[in-house]
């Protein structure tokens, strides 16, 4: 996972913020997803093109991790969404 650069909601997607929570739409597979608390702070951050170090930053304040947790749940995160065709690099 490069630090510097990261990844970028793809194009297609569609989504909102409701209720604290993200709703990502993909429109051609027609599903729907809702992204919990932490999720929608990482997938806001990545909607504002902030760098994945900054994000990881982040996650350490807010949610009081270790830089390790950060990084690793930060990691599959990004994986995970990247597998499911909602962000490319």
């Amino acid at each position: 996972m490069n630090e510097e650069s990261g990844p970028h909601i793809a194009p297609e997607i569609i989504w909102r913020t409701l209720d604290d929570n993200a709703i990502v739409v993909t429109p051609k597979a027609g599903k729907v997803r809702v992204l919990n608390g932490s999720g929608t702070l990482i997938w806001q951050m990545l909607a504002e093109n902030k760098s994945l170090a900054a994000i990881r930053e982040s996650l350490i304040t807010i949610y009081e991790v270790t830089p390790t947790q950060a990084s690793e749940d930060l990691q599959s995160f990004v994986s995970e969404l990247t597998a499911r065709g909602l962000l490319a690099w």
